[in-house]
C-alpha cells in the first residue's frame, strides 16, 4: 500500500544544535507508528514537523500528496502535542467536542469515536478530573472527528502504567483501523510491541 506519510532525512536544528536529524520513515493508511526516545530526543518537535507546524531544516516530507506546510496541516489531525495543543483542563468533554466540531467542515460522529478508543468519560466531566489515560483517549477521539489521513498523538504514555499503555496502544490500533495512520510518541516502546506497525527510535539530541 502506498505511504500516506513519507519522511526522508528530516531534521530540525536550533542555534544550540540539532533537535533531531536523519529521520526517514513511511506510514501507510491504517498503520500505527511508534516514536520513542528519552527526554530531549526531539519527540515533540518531530510530531510538530510531521503535522506541518514546524519547518524542517533538512529533508523532505510528503503527507497525502502535500509537501507545503499548509497542505500538510490540512491533512494531519493533532490529538495532542505537549505544550502546544492539548485538551484544556477547565473544559468539559462536551465543550471540547463542540469546539472541535466548529473548526471542521464535515466532522465525524463523536459517539463512534468514543467507542473506537474506549472513552468512558461522561460528557459533563471536566478534563482536569479525568485520569491521564482517559484524557489521552479523549484527545484521540477528538482527532478522529477530523477525518484526515494522519493523526499525531504526543506522550501516549503520560501518567499510564505498563498495562494502561498497552490498552492505549490498542486504542491507537483501533483508531488506525478506521483509516488514518496514527503516529504516537512514548519514552519506552515495548508496550507497543504487537500493536504498532513501525517504530522510530530517536537519540538523545538537544
Amino acid at each position: 500500500m502506498e505511504a500516506v506519510l513519507a519522511a526522508d532525512g528530516l531534521g530540525v536544528r536550533t542555534r544550540r544544535g540539532p533537535v533531531f536529524s536523519g529521520v526517514t520513515v513511511r506510514a501507510a493508511p491504517g498503520e500505527v507508528l511508534a516514536v520513542s526516545g528519552p527526554g530531549g530526543s526531539g519527540r515533540t518537535s518531530l510530531l510538530l514537523t510531521l503535522a506541518g507546524r514546524m519547518r524542517p531544516a533538512d529533508g523532505a516530507l510528503v503527507v497525502a500528496g502535500a509537501s507545503a506546510p499548509a497542505g500538510i496541516r490540512a491533512r494531519v489531525g493533532v490529538a495532542r502535542v505537549t505544550g502546544a495543543a492539548e485538551p484544556e483542563p477547565g473544559l468539559r468533554v462536551r465543550q471540547h467536542v463542540g469546539e472541535r466540531r466548529l473548526s471542521l467542515r464535515d466532522p465525524g460522529d463523536f459517539a463512534d469515536a468514543r467507542k473506537v478508543v474506549g472513552l468512558d468519560a461522561a460528557d459533563h466531566e471536566l478534563v482536569r478530573d479525568l485520569p491521564d489515560a482517559e484524557t489521552t483517549r479523549l484527545a484521540l477521539a477528538l482527532a478522529l472527528l477530523d477525518d484526515v489521513p494522519v493523526i499525531v498523538l504526543d506522550d501516549l504514555d503520560r501518567g499510564a502504567d505498563a498495562a494502561e499503555q498497552v490498552a492505549l496502544w490498542a486504542a491507537a490500533r483501533r483508531a488506525a483501523d478506521t483509516g488514518p495512520a496514527v503516529v504516537a510518541t512514548v519514552l519506552e516502546p515495548s508496550p507497543a510491541h504487537g500493536l504498532a506497525d513501525r517504530h522510530v527510535l530517536l537519540g538523545g539530541g538537544a
